[in-house]
């Protein structure tokens, strides 16, 4: 089983906001971060963003990655919202991770005891080939809530392995268990998933999966939500919506930005 490095690359940006608030969403807080430098990705959500555009993943691997296998890349990431964040990718074109992808990221995230975050296209992603940002880093906002039992059959859950949900009014899933039976969970849940986007966000002790409704979930939150969102830290690109955020804000947010609870 392949795990990337955990050497750092000399190429590494790090993670600098210009201000930094908590507030509470849930009962639990929440970091809020004003990034503005991330408003320069070129394929962020934003009106008029064409149907189609040329993916820049094949020029970032040629020109970033510092560690290769056959079927996956690791390179620096321009646009940090974390700690010692790098970029983990499908190294050939692909939508969504495969097996050995998410072993990868697992086996880093139980080497680092770090985060593993994914987005795609239309849950905050900019770019179409599948990838994951690794954060050596850990926020206190989902430990925080409470776990309840998962009562619906939505999959074989494999051998060792549990599902739960969090007590919160949207679809968020949980799968406890080994290295192997987490990262063949969230092939079958991709294969059970009904909805075109979602978010993945994996720690050391779980794997929380949160299919997606509306992307950008205004005038609650300008951004588009994504997996940094869900672990807990809301990422601002204009000082204005940063300083006027409030708790009650990002829950509206997050439930228009999310599915329908599953119990």
């Amino acid at each position: 089983m392949d795990c990337p490095p955990i050497e750092l690359p000399d190429t590494l940006i790090p993670f600098e906001p210009t201000a930094e608030r908590t507030v509470e969403v849930y009962g639990a807080s929440v970091h809020l971060a004003l990034v503005p430098g991330r408003k320069a990705r070129s394929g962020h959500d934003r009106e008029g963003r064409p149907a189609l555009q040329r993916s820049p993943a094949d020029r970032i691997l040629g020109a970033e990655t510092y560690w290769r296998t056959d079927t996956l890349a690791l390179t620096p990431n321009k646009f940090p919202f974390g700690k010692n964040q790098r970029i983990l990718w499908m190294a050939n074109p692909a939508r969504d991770p495969d097996l050995s992808f998410w072993q990868a990221g697992l086996a880093w995230v139980e080497q680092m005891d770090g985060t593993v975050l994914l987005n795609n296209i239309g849950a905050a992603a900019t770019i179409p080939r599948a990838h994951a940002h690794l954060i050596e880093e850990k926020m206190p906002f989902l430990p925080a809530l409470p776990d309840l039992p998962l009562q619906a059959d939505i999959i074989d859950v494999p051998d060792g392995c549990e599902l739960v949900r969090k007590d919160v009014p949207f679809c968020m899933v949980g799968v406890r268990g080994d290295l192997e039976g987490k990262a063949e969970a969230l092939l079958r849940i991709a294969d059970a998933r009904l909805t075109a986007t979602w978010n993945v966000i994996v720690s050391k002790d779980i794997v929380w999966i949160v299919p997606r409704g509306k992307q950008t979930p205004a005038p609650y939150f300008d951004s588009a939500v994504g997996a940094a969102e869900l672990w807990g830290r809301w990422c601002y690109v204009d000082e204005e919506p940063f300083e006027r955020a409030t708790g009650a804000d990002l829950e509206k947010a997050l439930q228009i930005a999310t599915a329908a609870v599953i119990r």
